[in-house]
């Protein structure tokens, strides 16, 4: 599929990050928007509550951000990793499966370039609304050592798909990491890793910012044809 529209953005406010996703469904142009937080963050999925540990005042005073996601999926922690947004026109009609089975697997692509083994999973069902991304299992994420490194969430609009991931590439921020209760840090240690880590070299949100922005269209169609061959 051509005509893709690829955006390479720095880290901003939380709020804005949110915003130029929505405005970007709206207008339903094939976009890939790769982009990181400043300062660190998190957010919650479409109309989740927040956590009962959460007091936004002291949140805010430690120099953190909270927001709402326009797609679901449970909190999603921020400041350390890569997240893209993707809008593909409904109009291309194409299944929910092979729409979010592409995302996942140039996700994993990615991992593996920089010596990951990644592998992807978008059948495994939640038991219900999820309360932490990484930590949970969950539809459409990435694994490494069967820790989870990535996950994703969409929501329909009226002419386009949004879909929203996120990338662990290093462990949170210190200030983030602390400010989480115990136990979520607990499982976090547990359940998931940082790409970095996994690959035992040094990367960074950057460098894979760029190498995904220089072959997506390549690898999206390359899998869009090779799932559509096995189909027919």
């Amino acid at each position: 599929m051509s005509g893709w529209h690829l955006v390479v953005e720095k880290g901003c406010d939380a709020a804005a990050h949110m915003a130029h996703d929505a405005q970007l469904a709206s207008a339903a142009t094939p976009t890939l928007r790769l982009f990181t937080w400043d300062p660190p963050a998190i957010s919650l999925g479409y109309r989740q509550a927040a956590p009962d540990w959460l007091d936004r005042t002291a949140w805010r005073l430690s120099g953190l951000e909270v927001v709402e996601r326009p797609t679901g999926g449970g909190i999603a922690f921020h400041g350390s990793d890569l997240s893209m947004s993707v809008i593909v026109p409904r109009a291309l009609g194409l299944s929910l499966d092979l729409l979010m089975r592409t995302i996942c697997q140039s996700a994993a692509r990615i991992c593996e370039e920089v010596g990951a083994q990644a592998e992807v999973d978008v059948v495994s069902a939640s038991r219900g609304r999820i309360d932490y991304c990484l930590v949970e299992e969950s539809p459409y994420a990435v694994f490494v050592g069967g820790k989870k490194v990535a996950g994703f969430a969409l929501r329909r609009f009226p002419r386009s798909w949004l879909v929203q991931g996120s990338i662990l590439v290093r462990p949170l921020p210190s200030r983030l990491f602390q400010a989480i209760p115990g136990d979520v840090r607990q499982q976090l240690r547990s359940r998931a890793v940082a790409l970095a880590e996994a690959a035992g070299a040094p990367v960074s949100e950057y460098s894979l910012a760029r190498r995904m922005s220089e072959s997506w269209t390549a690898w999206w169609d390359e899998t869009l044809i090779a799932h559509l061959s096995e189909a027919n």
